[in-house]
């Protein structure tokens, strides 16, 4: 069995229990969804879905020397795209 990791992420409170309520519809677990995405990216070396507004987002290999406590900028980034296109 290959070894396992816990990672922890911060949600959105309304956008997580939107979530669960489609992964239970789909009948998946949350982590079981988690590990789909993941192995999509893995499989396809790339987001599994499109991104618009690729002129204000820098992907993450540009960034690969920024320190760990650094990293909530490229989550703060991501949140402004995904939250302008909302709009």
């Amino acid at each position: 069995m290959a070894k396992t990791e816990v990672y922890q992420i911060r949600l959105d409170s309304e956008e997580k229990k939107q979530a669960f309520a489609v992964f239970k519809q789909l009948g998946l677990t949350p982590a079981q969804a988690i590990r789909m995405f993941f192995r999509q990216v893995v499989l396809t070396q790339s987001i599994p879905f499109n991104i618009e507004n690729k002129a204000t987002f820098t992907p993450i290999p540009e960034r690969e020397n920024v320190p760990e406590e650094n990293h909530q900028d490229l989550f703060l980034e991501l949140d402004q795209i995904l939250n302008s296109k909302q709009q």
